[in-house]
């Protein structure tokens, strides 16, 4: 079974490297890839919240981290990565795909293309939010660590993470000391060549990715990723007749930036009420993330999803922004 997902996970993350599985959430194998591609010094690119975590990670295993940090909704443009480049030296730069707390989608290929301008500098790209929903390019772009897991745009049951690395991030994971034992990418490349999880495998969610790989496939990919991105115009054509009609919500994420599996929905009023009210209707979405939990929500358009159930929630949506409104008027 291992053997035969291989195929399918290297052609979503557009690689031809080995996708390792791992037994856990994809935080695990942000740490991995920190233990096993970063000496020293590591660039943080921060647009949310999962962009903090990939710094706070490498501060807690020891590194020296810069922060490049935008605001939410935002993404760091290549010229700023290039700037920070220019006033450091660093084992590698961290960059989210889909920041799950914001909704924004970060073009990848340019800011490898600086990364690469920097000889020894890897780019370890988190690709939680994106891997099934949309192209992924991991050897194209130039990505030298890409980690994602099971229960996103993939739809599956969470308890699996993935992580390919390329040969340049394998060859100094092996040179570096204090990898750890179950986080070690090195360890992971050993027991893959065996045909092998190292430790023992999560195997009923093996059995459900199995199955959903293959239902991808019929679907095809480029079926799959149009239908990803129906579901985010249909979001933000809701939002501008909402404008329109004067209710207080709006899009977090820049326009142009605008990622087709999450959506955070700015609101000017009661979150919690507003989530209450959709929830009598027999709809649950996100409630912001962090810093954003009182001001968004979040809409996870994503996975198996349909344009049609996704249009009813919209309009269960609507309903439930008029009546909180309401109820706020007084």
């Amino acid at each position: 079974m291992l053997a035969r997902m291989q195929p399918a996970l290297q052609a979503l993350c557009g690689t031809a490297r080995p996708v390792y599985l791992a037994n856990g959430g994809a935080t695990s194998m942000m740490e991995a890839a920190v233990r096993s591609a970063t000496r020293q010094k590591v660039l943080a690119l921060v647009s949310g919240a999962f962009g903090e975590r990939f710094a706070r990670i490498a501060e807690a295993c020891g590194r020296d981290v810069t922060r490049v940090t935008v605001p939410p909704g935002d993404v760091v443009t290549p010229e700023e990565l290039a700037l920070a480049l220019e006033h450091g030296r660093y084992d590698a730069v961290t960059a989210v795909h889909v920041e799950t707390s914001t909704g924004a989608l970060t073009d990848i290929g340019p800011l490898a293309r600086v990364v690469r301008d920097r000889e020894d500098t890897l780019l370890i790209v988190d690709a939680v939010s994106s891997l099934g929903g949309l192209p992924v390019r991991m050897d194209a772009w130039g990505v030298d660590v890409l980690v994602s897991a099971s229960q996103k745009a993939l739809a599956c049951p969470p308890g699996v993470a993935f992580a390919a690395c390329s040969p340049r991030a394998l060859e100094r994971a092996a040179t570096l000391p204090g990898r750890g034992l179950y986080l070690d990418l090195v360890r992971y490349d050993e027991f893959w060549r065996r045909g092998e999880t190292l430790g023992t495998p999560a195997v009923s969610v093996l059995f459900a990715l199995d199955t959903q790989l293959a239902h991808i496939a019929h679907e095809g990919h480029e079926k799959r990723f149009a239908r990803h991105e129906s579901l985010r115009a249909a979001v933000e054509k809701w939002v501008s007749g909402a404008r329109t009609r004067e209710l207080p919500v709006g899009i977090l994420a820049a326009e142009g930036a605008r990622a087709p599996t999450v959506t955070a929905l700015t609101y000017a009023g009661d979150c919690a009420a507003l989530l209450a009210a959709l929830a009598r209707r027999g709809f649950v979405i996100g409630p912001g993330y962090g810093d954003l939990g009182t001001r968004s929500v979040r809409i996870g358009h994503m996975g198996d999803h349909t344009l049609a159930a996704t249009q009813k929630l919209l309009a269960a949506l609507d309903e439930a922004l008029i009546e909180t409104q309401a109820v706020s008027r007084g």
